[in-house]
């Protein structure tokens, strides 16, 4: 399948069409690695983020959706859509203007059927509330960290078996920076053509300037509220510790790798509006950061089946709900409304530190949700069908859990942009 793509590209290419990826995060760039080490170099990025319009990302401009409206643009452009919580909506949009689906444009799940994300680290030193990582049942899923030789094997088969992939993410439930061969990991996975991204809520005092220098491609720093407010649902946490982190950070950037992507991520609850709402945006604004304002939400779907099948909430997720903008009952509400979609969290593959396979990225316990003890002894298409298969998928569509998570997404996305015309 990617050959063929790949074949038609060159061929739009050859015909004078513009090759434009859209979608410029991490996901997009992971695209355009891969087409730059085929010798195919796209024209640009087009991205509905207006703060990034006018900007160059990877040497290449970032356009506004609106120049795929002009008359006689699905003869002089050929699109890859590299975004997947997105890719129905980008793709009505494409086809409203004349652009024709594996001919005109191609979507990121065809091309590509499968992300992936390495936890590489299997522990968190916060606690927060809306996470069962740091709590009692942390203690049932995979800890410690894993081994650099046992990550390039990892990276190896990767590459075998989907040699599309140009971008993995580091992170699901704990917290990378704990790994100290990070910067190892990362430096190794760009040597043998795979970008990778990383998240931290930047209150452990890593090697920071080794991590920058060995680029990583993007950095997601989360946060939810500023001084005595910020360890109320970042539990353990310190305001003091995380801005010194996020000063250093930065400064590091800006000496080291400044092409680097950053996205601070400032969860949404009901006592962090207003005032440490704009100090974060103007944190971001200081140091280049993306401000991506997103609406909290209980991040393990294990306590929303649980909520569905009428149990009661695990205490600490009862907290976080108390202060939850958007309650789970409204985002079920809305998830319901598009039951008949697909599931946009069953492309990801989670290989865990001990190298087993959760069914599901969204779920935490282990139980119901390994298809595989390890990744390295099985072969990716027997895990696409345990996982397809699975009664946990089957549970999880039977409440439209597996529009959850999209839902939100949308939701964060709406909410950002209301946030950057009023401010």
């Amino acid at each position: 399948m990617m050959a063929l793509y790949l074949e038609l590209l060159r061929c739009g290419a050859s015909e004078g069409k513009r090759i434009l990826i859209y979608a410029a995060g991490s996901q997009g760039r992971g695209v355009l690695h891969v087409l730059r080490e085929r010798g195919i170099e796209p024209a640009g990025f087009i991205d509905r983020n207006p703060t990034l319009q006018g900007r160059f990302v990877a040497d290449l401009p970032v356009l506004s959706p609106t120049v795929l409206t002009k008359p006689g643009s699905a003869d002089r452009y050929f699109i890859i859509v590299a975004t997947f919580f997105f890719e129905r909506e980008i793709a009505d949009f494409l086809e409203s203007y004349g652009f024709e689906r594996d001919v005109g444009y191609v979507t990121y799940s065809r091309l590509k059927p499968r992300d992936y994300a390495v936890e590489v680290s299997g522990v968190c030193n916060l606690h927060c509330i809306s996470c069962p990582r740091g709590g009692p049942r942390g203690q049932h899923r995979p800890a410690g960290m894993m081994d650099l030789d046992v990550f390039k094997k990892v990276i190896a088969k990767i590459r075998r078996e989907d040699p599309f992939v140009g971008n993995i993410q580091l992170y699901q439930w704990g917290e990378p920076t704990l790994n100290r061969k990070l910067p190892e990991m990362i430096r190794y996975a760009r040597e043998n053509g795979i970008l990778c991204s990383i998240s931290s809520n930047l209150n452990y005092s890593a090697d920071f300037r080794a991590l920058i220098d060995a680029r990583p491609e993007c950095l997601r720093i989360s946060v939810s509220g500023t001084g005595d407010d910020y360890a109320v649902t970042h539990t353990g946490g310190n305001w003091t510790v995380f801005s010194a982190n996020v000063e250093r950070v930065a400064a590091l950037r800006r000496d080291i790798c400044p092409e680097m992507k950053v996205e601070l991520y400032y969860h949404l609850y009901k006592h962090n509006l207003g005032v440490q709402q704009d100090q974060v945006a103007d944190m971001c604004r200081r140091f280049d950061f993306e401000f991506h304002p997103v609406p909290a939400y209980l991040i393990s779907l294990d306590d929303v089946m649980g909520y569905c099948e009428g149990k009661t909430l695990p205490k600490a997720a009862q907290r976080a709900r108390d202060i939850l903008l958007i309650d789970i009952d409204e985002g079920l509400a809305r998830a319901r409304g598009e039951a008949s979609l697909g599931c946009e969290a069953l492309r990801v593959v989670l290989i865990n530190a001990d190298l087993s396979v959760s069914t599901c990225m969204m779920f935490f316990d282990p139980e119901f949700n390994t298809c595989t003890d390890n990744f390295l002894k099985t072969a990716i298409e027997e895990i696409d069908a345990r996982r397809k298969q699975a009664m946990l998928c089957i549970k999880c569509r039977k409440y439209s859990i597996h529009r959850y998570c999209g839902i939100f997404a949308k939701i964060s996305e709406e909410v950002r942009y209301q946030y950057e015309a009023q401010n």
